[in-house]
């Protein structure tokens, strides 16, 4: 395996979770669309239900793929870095982006990124309160 071949990889691993990206920007539109019918009609304890299971199915795995994203990184990062101690020489820009993104060989975290993190807990939170919360008028 060469640089280029790295980078291609990261690139087409890219796509993929940038697709999966989009889809959950619709899913989030519709448990919004969701929690906004749910309080409208009042919506009884099992629509309420329901429209929870959905939020949390959204937010959980869109959740997930921001913190698989940092991981496709770091493990590019690691590849190009096994690379140079193996004699290849690498760009600068590989240089830099090993020395952004660590040398060592990654493992998945829940807690990558602490702004997504809450990111994805507002949008949770959106979704719950415009469930469980007060009737709007």
């Amino acid at each position: 395996m060469d640089e280029y071949q790295v980078w291609m990889l990261l690139a087409v691993q890219f796509m993929g979770a940038a697709i999966f990206f989009a889809a959950t920007a619709f899913l989030i539109w519709v448990a919004f669309r969701v929690s906004k019918s749910i309080n409208e009609s009042g919506g009884n304890l099992l629509s309420k239900v329901i429209g929870t299971v959905f939020g949390l199915g959204v937010v959980w795995p869109g959740y997930n793929i921001a913190n698989f994203t940092d991981l496709l990184n770091k493990n590019a990062s690691y590849t190009l870095s096994e690379l140079k101690k193996s004699g290849v020489e690498i760009s600068a820009g590989a240089e830099r982006f090993v020395s952004d993104n660590g040398d060592t060989l990654p493992e998945y975290s829940f807690f990558t990124d602490p702004i997504g993190a809450i990111w994805w807990l507002s949008v949770l939170l959106i979704i719950l309160v415009g469930i469980w919360g007060p009737k709007n008028s």
